[in-house]
């Protein structure tokens, strides 16, 4: 009874041990070199309603709940481009670099709760956007995002090879950075129709799955959702803002290099 005691004693330490090990071994896949991958994207976009703030000189508005287009197939379209570098001795964890050209248009013919100042007259009531001072707003050419990431792949058979399962790497990631959209908007009778550097912050996290296509080419299916808060300056004096949350379906291409 003595020595069963002692078997059975270490029966259970033993098999923690190896259920540990057998953990890290799934998420820990040995490689031999580094990846480097770039990637390009498009799919389409959604755009979430939004407060939107208007203020110069003496009027200071603010446009509750206004609607967004995104447009993502009309010129020039969304897309997105990305570079990744994943680490030799932990091939799971990644870091990237990516350019997304996201597209808002703002629906101005649309009535809107309207509250502040507008020429010093006090405003509270429902208006058409483009009735008030506000007559365009748009970012066309991008609600360009700039956004440095984290990433991390799984392995599903504790190895990528050529096998079915083998090609499949699902794979999530967060980051943060800022914008640089092309502001084009018109107060009353004066435009501002510009690029825009570090217009505010963005985050971004997202969740994908990438399929080993042939040699160095994989296909990648992803949901991205981006949040930007942007205060853009208008010529005149005075500032347009807004905060926008970005819902976005893509597909794409890698080509990945060993190095």
């Amino acid at each position: 009874m003595k020595h069963k005691r002692i078997i059975t004693g270490l029966q259970f330490p033993n098999t923690l041990v190896l259920m540990v090990v057998m953990t890290f071994g799934l998420f820990f896949t040995h490689t031999v070199n580094a990846e480097l991958s770039i990637s390009g994207y498009a799919g389409k976009s959604f755009i979430d309603n939004s407060d939107l703030n208007l203020n110069q000189g003496n009027t200071n508005l603010n446009y509750k709940d206004v609607s967004w287009e995104d447009k993502s197939f009309e010129s020039p379209i969304f897309y997105g481009v990305r570079l990744g570098y994943w680490l030799k001795e932990t091939p799971n964890i990644g870091f990237s670099v990516d350019f997304s050209h996201l597209k808002n248009y703002l629906i101005d013919d649309k009535s809107v709760a309207v509250s502040g100042t507008q020429d010093g007259v006090p405003v509270d009531n429902n208006q058409v956007i483009n009735g008030t001072a506000l007559k365009e707003f748009n970012m066309s050419h991008g609600l360009n995002a700039l956004t440095f990431n984290g990433q991390y792949r799984w392995f599903p058979t504790g190895q990528r090879d050529g096998s079915l399962l083998g090609r499949l790497q699902p794979y999530s990631g967060f980051g943060a950075g800022f914008s640089i959209p092309h502001v084009e908007a018109t107060v009353y009778k004066l435009k501002t129709y510009e690029y825009q550097w570090g217009a505010g912050p963005v985050v971004n996290g997202m969740l994908g799955l990438n399929y080993d296509i042939y040699s160095c080419i994989s296909g990648f299916a992803e949901y991205k959702l981006t949040y930007a808060s942007v205060e853009d300056s208008l010529n005149g004096g005075g500032v347009i803002s807004t905060e926008t949350v970005n819902h976005q379906l893509i597909v794409g291409l890698s080509a990945n290099f060993d190095i």
